[in-house]
């Protein structure tokens, strides 16, 4: 029984997290879980034989490229249908699973770096760990949200490429047949998400431990080409991840981007330790105490290089912790700043719960028996607490944005989301009072003035005149053409500003199906789409010119911006002909020949090329001093 306790332990804090868990088994698809799932035709309607085309391309609205992921979906589609219930069981099963190879791992570590200790000192710490690792509060998002499928499989198969790595230490060297399954574990971990990047450097490090504590004679170079090429593996996937995904803003080189950085690793170092609440949104950058995330993320940065020093001098569990912590947050530090709704999320901690874990008990186990159970008592039962309450919050999409609207009331992300989807409801009033509490003075401006032009719309609507609609849009969506300054560094308003963009489309949207055959107002909401790059932007175009209600002084502009239009998507061929159009409508529009120019040059035609060159530069001038 003393030999089983500890398993026990581990059990029951799995029963407690699952249990934290079923509440909310039955809750409706919540945020990215629709684009992934529920309104993916695309994956739905692939056969068995076509399964083969999600490792060539994305297969979902978002443009992530993750293979592994999008099977275990298209096989819970097939079997169950579009049922959140039977997706989210799997992802509790997948998480179950991690807590083995938790228990595994951690034993591995404590006997590895304190051999001293004795047998059931390592078991009762490992059961510890696993114990803490099951009921961390950070895991209801990467569990409960059916789009953090990614999170709980690309974990799982990085903790078992790990593991595997661990096990292929020999006398003479590695064992190639667990290196390469570890190489080819880890590589089904990158196909489920580009964060299993961290266990590739975790990994080779780890054989080179190995390969150091080798005696002499022994050391043979040739071994070190498993951790080269564990960490060229993870390189390659992670070249071709980062061409395919999320979108990245330019990269900036000023001092707010390594104030970014620590202030993320800050968070994630006390979002791993901390019972405090969960949220889906984090003020990172809004957020009063900045500058303490910054300094607790230097000092985290600081105890890493320490951990190095203390492994290159001996062995050390601190250390080795340390170490891996700010490994496996290292792809989540927006190193470069990708643009998501927040820089910090609980999900980007499923694996760095594990070594913050093993800090937390190795620190406890220096001291005397009682208060260590005391404290470890009071660090589980605040996690458990926390983890029940926020599970419950992900009883829809609404609940979720309430309480991060209650928690940061002035805080502009959770708030611009909160407005898009009360004017999806036609909401005005309450979206209006949302955006009178955003903080930011130039933020709110703009959002008071995006519901404004949205009402505008919906009584656009009622009494058939769009004209004062769309005078309200076009100065919002010129706006959208000059980024903040500050966006270079604040991924955050970036968003935001994607955000708004996705608003001013959709105003535009109803206006045009509330007047389809209106040619102004295609006509205008085509030129707000191809300044906006939106593909759209053609077919409002064609309609435009081809409506007999729009007026001939701006025909040849319309045959042009068609044109462009055209030529911006990629369709060369028919771009030719409105151009040409252009020049034929009285007025016409001289600055077609310069996109003829391009036209003629794409399609080797080089006299022709030559030829609209040389209109481009005198007639477009003439046409300027005429005006």
């Amino acid at each position: 029984m003393r030999e089983l306790a500890p398993y026990v332990l581990v059990a029951l804090c799995a029963c407690v997290a699952i249990a934290d868990y079923l509440p909310v088994l039955d809750a409706p698809f919540v945020f990215d879980d629709t684009l992934y799932i529920s309104t993916n035709s695309r994956l739905a309607g692939l056969h068995l034989s076509e399964l083969w085309r999600l490792f060539a391309q994305p297969y979902n609205d978002m443009g992530e490229f993750l293979p592994l992921r999008e099977i275990s979906y298209w096989l819970e589609l097939s079997l169950f249908g579009p049922n959140p219930a039977a997706f989210r069981i799997d992802n509790i099963v997948l998480y179950l699973l991690c807590l083995p190879l938790v228990y595994a791992l951690t034993a591995w570590s404590w006997r590895y770096f304190r051999p001293a200790d004795p047998a059931a000192s390592v078991a009762w710490a490992s059961a510890a760990v696993t114990a803490l690792f099951a009921l961390h509060p950070s895991h209801v998002e990467a569990v409960v949200w059916i789009a953090g499928r990614k999170d709980v499989m690309s974990g799982l198969l990085a903790l078992l490429a790990l593991w595997l790595a661990l096990s292929a230490r020999r006398e003479q060297g590695l064992s190639a047949r667990h290196a390469g399954a570890a190489l080819l574990i880890l590589f089904a971990a990158l196909l489920s998400k580009a964060f299993a990047v961290a266990m590739a450097a975790i990994i080779a490090m780890v054989w080179l431990m190995f390969w150091r504590e080798m005696a002499a004679p022994k050391q043979y170079r040739l071994q070190l080409l498993w951790p080269a090429a564990a960490l060229l593996l993870a390189a390659g996937v992670a070249k071709i991840f980062a061409a395919s995904t999320s979108a990245v803003l330019p990269f900036y080189f000023g001092a707010e981007a390594a104030t970014r950085s620590l202030a993320v690793l800050g968070w994630l170092v006390r979002l791993a330790v901390s019972p405090e609440h969960r949220h889906f949104f984090y003020p990172v950058f809004d957020d009063s105490y900045l500058p303490a995330m910054v300094a607790l993320g230097a000092v985290a940065l600081v105890g890493a290089a320490a951990g190095i020093v203390m492994l290159w001098r001996r062995r050390s569990l601190v250390g080795f912790s340390a170490v891996i912590f700010l490994l496996l947050c290292m792809p989540a530090l927006q190193l470069l700043p990708y643009m998501q709704p927040s820089v910090v999320s609980d999900r980007y901690l499923f694996l760095a719960v594990w070594p913050a874990a093993m800090i937390i008990v190795a620190l406890l186990w220096r001291i005397n028996r009682v208060p260590r159970i005391a404290l470890l008592l009071i660090i589980a039962l605040s996690w458990a607490v926390q983890s029940a309450e926020r599970s419950r919050d992900w009883r829809s999409t609404e609940a979720m944005e309430d309480v991060d609207v209650r928690a940061f009331p002035g805080y502009y992300v959770p708030a611009v989301y909160r407005i898009a989807a009360q004017l999806q409801h036609g909401q005005h009033d309450a979206a209006l009072g949302m955006a009178n509490r955003i903080a930011m003075p130039q933020l709110r401006e703009l959002m008071i003035r995006t519901v404004d032009a949205d009402r505008a719309v919906q009584v656009a609507i009622q009494i058939g005149m769009p004209q004062q609609a769309m005078d309200l849009l076009w100065p919002l969506s010129e706006e959208l053409m000059r980024p903040a300054a500050e966006e270079k560094w604040n991924s955050h308003l970036a968003n935001v500003r994607v955000a708004r963009r996705t608003l001013i489309k959709a105003a535009w949207g109803r206006l045009i199906e509330h007047f389809p055959g209106d040619a102004s107002v295609r006509y205008n909401a085509g030129l707000w789409m191809l300044e906006m790059l939106d593909e759209d932007a053609i077919g409002n175009l064609r309609t435009a010119v081809e409506s007999d209600g729009l007026p001939p002084a701006v025909r040849g502009t319309a045959y042009k911006n068609y044109g462009l239009a055209l030529l911006g998507g990629g369709r060369i061929a028919e771009a030719e002909a409105p151009l040409r159009a252009a020049l034929e409508q009285n007025p016409p529009d001289l600055r077609a020949y310069c996109a003829l120019v391009e036209v003629y040059r794409r399609a080797g035609r080089n006299v022709e090329a030559a030829q609209a060159e040389a209109n481009c530069t005198s007639r477009t001038r003439l046409q300027a001093v005429v005006r």
